[in-house]
């Protein structure tokens, strides 16, 4: 059965308590087995059971449990990686401590939950789960750049189609390193981070 796009999935905003707390325990279920089986060898009869669901109220949303990993591993990134940002209260370095402080969070959550990352990156999902990824960091990008436009930060993007090439550059740029990161050791989230920031362009602002 061909796997669904991550995007056509209802995400945790889009959910009522009870399916809420379903998608909860499936997500917890799954870290579980992630921890001693490999995301392709766990089945959804595994998966329901470990997390007491029944595989009809799984099939509900999900053809599989990769199309659950790849929603469930993207969505989480995504929920991390949401700055709430007002241009016009703050200064262009508070927002971009903001935004470091997002991706240090991030980095943090993938190398708690590090093998199921792995997994998604692997050959069977590498490719549609960096597609969902870059189009949220391409999202999240967009409203920082759309931040420093408003507060005309020397040299940043001021044109449409400017801060559209930009924000897939970033977006690019921020998903190699977060399946480098994933398929790494390293644990220094904060020291990764702030190798990020020195790799950005040279107008995005510094606190």
């Amino acid at each position: 059965m061909a796997m669904q796009p991550v995007s056509g999935r209802p995400d945790q905003h889009q959910l009522d308590p009870r399916q809420l707390r379903t998608r909860r325990a499936l997500a917890e279920a799954l870290v579980r087995l992630l921890e001693r089986v490999p995301l392709d060898e766990i089945s959804v009869a595994e998966l329901c059971r470990e997390a007491g669901v029944h595989r009809t109220t799984f099939y509900g949303h999900f053809d599989g449990v990769a199309e659950f990993a790849l929603a469930e591993f993207s969505q989480g990134i995504d929920r991390i990686a949401a700055v709430d940002v007002d241009p016009a209260d703050e200064s262009s370095a508070e927002v971009a401590e903001r935004y470091l402080a997002s991706l240090r969070a991030i980095l943090a959550h993938i190398a708690e939950e590090r093998s199921g990352y792995r997994t998604l990156f692997g050959p069977a999902t590498r490719g549609v789960f960096r597609m969902a990824l870059e189009d949220q960091q391409r999202r999240r990008a967009r409203i920082a750049l759309e931040v420093w436009r408003a507060q005309r930060v020397p040299g940043a993007p001021m044109t449409d189609a400017a801060v559209e090439q930009a924000a897939a550059f970033i977006a690019g740029g921020l998903v190699g390193v977060i399946e480098v990161w994933a398929l790494g050791d390293d644990a220094d989230a904060m020291d990764a981070s702030a190798r990020v920031l020195a790799l950005m362009p040279g107008w995005w602002p510094r606190s």
